[in-house]
């Protein structure tokens, strides 16, 4: 417990606990090791979520489950293909999906990680890599070492770097060389579609108002289903959601479901060998959440939920914030009238405005103070989780423009 009286906010506390634990946990479970280092307070469930929310590396697992990036990326696959100058300078240009893989922490700050990763190359040394930025693109520079190790193997442009994640919380990864000759098209087809299903259920799950899910955070969720625990790894991400699946890229906000796109399997790339639809989902291998105890079907059978009669448009328009507001009315069997979810967030942003108010001038009025404790007490919110400054984090700090990939 902190001294002085002052308490870690939730999401410090949540940080913490998740990134120390080996295993996902429960929000029940975070309540748990949450109350060892502050007391709980009123609308705690709440300020549990609002923190998950503000989190990049606390990813969902299963319902009301999570895990943290940097421990749900330890074991995982995934490829790359590589470039005719890529090979011969050493360097990779990232996009999303591996951007998050190297440094999951870039997300939450988007501040440059000055972190060095350790590279183990297959059958050769191993080396020193940092982040850089190559042609307005983040990029992991690896050096001449690698581009000899490449060099010798035979390697160039056009061929696959098999990336392993050994433990990404101490920067320990493994490369190994792919030729594109040994590549077995089939099999990668049949991972390609797997991803493209996924990314699809996941992004019509979104239960946010927002024109599409960021990139990186489609890659995260993509990861907390432990997709990625295969050893053998689909072709580039991007590449993958744009011509296998019906997702719509919205340059510099991320991707969204196009139901009025043709069958994806006329997107298939000519190049390659095909299989239908069902012949590739049959002879690849079935894709299974990576830890038995969260299986993601089982968890949504077992997931408590609120009554039947709640209007079902209040629901698919919801977030985690307002699932915990449904969850905390349902326990306290409130007389209050249920409100929607545009209602609750016009009322939580009221709330925010008198609590900030209230921290500027040292006080309110005493309508406005009964009015405030009105709020609280409807909205089931601990009014310290919207004064938590260690969230205000602004979108791109220190950059003329937003950071972009062009892989």
């Amino acid at each position: 417990m902190a001294n002085g009286g002052r308490y870690p906010s939730y999401m410090t506390c949540v940080a913490q606990v998740l990134s120390s634990s080996t295993q996902p946990l429960s929000v029940d479970a975070l309540l748990s090791h949450i109350q060892d280092e502050r007391p709980i307070t009123k609308g705690a469930r709440s300020a549990i979520y609002r923190a998950i929310g503000q989190l990049f590396q606390a990813v969902p697992v299963a319902p009301s489950a999570y895990g943290w990036l940097s421990t749900l990326l330890t074991g995982n696959t995934f490829r790359h293909l590589l470039t005719a100058d890529e090979a011969r300078r050493g360097f990779l240009m990232l996009d999303e999906l591996e951007h998050a893989a190297f440094f999951p922490q870039f997300f939450q700050t988007y501040q440059p990680d000055e972190r060095k990763l350790q590279i183990e190359l297959f059958g050769g040394p191993v080396i020193e890599a940092e982040a850089y930025i190559e042609r307005k693109t983040w990029s992991l520079r690896l050096g001449a070492q690698f581009a000899e190790w490449i060099d010798d193997a035979g390697c160039q442009g056009r061929d696959d770097i098999i990336i392993q994640v050994t433990d990404a919380a101490t920067g320990q990864y493994r490369f190994r060389l792919q030729p594109r000759e040994l590549r077995d098209l089939n099999a990668i087809q049949g991972r390609n579609i797997q991803l493209a299903l996924l990314a699809e259920e996941i992004v019509a799950e979104d239960r946010r108002a927002r024109t599409a899910i960021p990139t990186a955070e489609l890659a995260a969720l993509i990861i907390g289903r432990g997709f990625f625990k295969e050893t053998l790894p689909p072709d580039d991400f991007h590449y993958v959601l744009h011509q296998y699946s019906l997702l719509r890229f919205h340059n510099g906000a991320g991707y969204s479901l196009d139901l009025e796109a043709v069958d994806f399997a006329t997107n298939l790339s000519s190049s390659e060998t095909l299989f239908t639809n069902e012949e590739a989902l049959a002879y690849a291998p079935v894709w299974e959440p990576h830890d038995d105890e969260f299986v993601y079907e089982q968890g949504i059978a077992e997931m408590p939920f609120w009554d039947d009669d709640l209007d079902d448009d209040m629901l698919a328009e919801s977030c985690a914030i307002y699932d915990a507001y449904l969850e905390s009315y349902q326990e306290a069997e409130s007389m209050d009238e249920l409100l929607s979810h545009t209602d609750f967030h016009l009322l939580e942003a009221e709330l925010e405005t008198l609590l900030t108010l209230e921290q500027e001038f040292g006080y309110l009025l005493p309508e406005q103070a009964t009015r405030k404790d009105h709020l609280i007490d409807r909205l089931f919110i601990d009014p310290e989780t919207l004064l938590d400054n260690d969230a205000d984090m602004p979108d791109y700090p220190d950059f003329d423009d937003p950071p972009f990939w062009k892989n």
